[in-house]
């Protein structure tokens, strides 16, 4: 019985996985009619509202100025994130993109000691030289060796998503994380508004098309609600290294959705590379994190609740 749970609850991990990893090259079809930060402002703020009447309790009961500098931290990570993972789309392959976005998992254990103080493993050596020498196939899989704008800010997104993860997690050892998934979806979108309003021409809601409309939609809907109510449930159930393996499937649905949605096809060294990326990042999955040494209880122990951030994922 045990196992048909593990195993229930580990497939709504992966739907969550393939809702996030189609985003990718949807939402670079959407970049092209609407603007990069309009578009992201108009998600999370679409999202922040359609959980808002679910959570409102939660809110009411867990809201204070103090644990309001927490959601501020978060979410200016959160905003960071999206915001270069937009402009990875823009100037790369979604398909690229989705894999170098999914290297956070490298980034996560140097932020951890110097923000959680965890002690850093060896062991993480190993898939770090085995990732460099994937992203140099990757990014030079049509010849020459090629790192451009779009790479760059691949990687800034990962770090941008590390310190997003680091941060949740340490703010999640006293604050519920319902209220830090709502909160976390308002702020973002309140951040990549202002940003919307400085640095680009706001379009009218009419001049966009439906296709626009559509990008919008799913994201907020499928990406940010839908996929984090799935994510809620299946954290009580699931162990976390089926947790870590179930995650490094995104970047394969991104690069078999982006085949029928954008046609984008790896040349074999890309292939190559994409392979060695996925398996570092599954190996880094797998090396157990040093507690900190005044680390305290998970909130999941003391409340029967998972500790759950936003990944830097769509």
């Amino acid at each position: 019985m045990e196992r048909k749970s593990t195993i229930f609850y580990g497939s709504l991990l992966l739907l969550e996985c393939f809702i996030w990893g189609v985003g990718n090259p949807i939402m670079k079809i959407g970049l092209e009619v609407v603007p990069p930060l309009f578009c992201l402002a108009v998600r999370y703020l679409l999202a922040f509202f359609l959980l808002l009447p679910f959570f409102a309790k939660r809110l009411k009961a867990n809201l204070s100025r103090k644990k309001m500098v927490s959601y501020l931290v978060i979410s200016a990570f959160t905003a960071a994130c999206f915001i270069t993972c937009a402009f990875s789309l823009i100037y790369t392959t979604a398909t690229t993109a989705g894999f170098l976005m999914s290297t956070a998992v490298l980034f996560t254990p140097f932020l951890s000691y110097f923000v959680l103080k965890a002690k850093i493993d060896k062991k993480h050596a190993l898939p770090i030289i085995i990732v460099t020498v994937g992203l140099y196939l990757l990014c030079s899989g049509d010849g020459s060796f090629v790192f451009g704008l779009g790479e760059f800010f691949g990687i800034l997104c990962a770090i941008a998503g590390a310190c997003m993860l680091v941060f949740s997690s340490k703010y999640l050892q006293d604050n519920d994380p319902f209220t830090i998934t709502v909160m976390q979806a308002g702020f973002t979108g309140l951040f990549c508004t202002v940003f919307a309003l400085i640095f680009e021409e706001i379009p009218s809601f009419a001049s966009i098309p439906m296709v626009g409309w559509g990008v919008i939609i799913y994201l907020a809907v499928g990406c940010t609600c839908i996929a984090y109510l799935l994510q809620n449930i299946a954290l009580r159930k699931v162990p976390p290294t089926y947790v870590a393996m179930a995650f490094c499937s995104e970047p394969i649905f991104t690069a078999i959705a982006s085949y029928f949605l954008l046609g984008e096809v790896l040349s074999g060294k890309g292939l190559i590379g994409a392979g060695l990326i996925m398996t570092s990042i599954v190996m880094a999955s797998l090396i157990p994190e040093e507690p900190a040494a005044d680390q305290a209880e998970p909130l999941s122990d003391k409340v029967n609740e998972p500790a759950v951030p936003i990944r830097p994922s769509l």
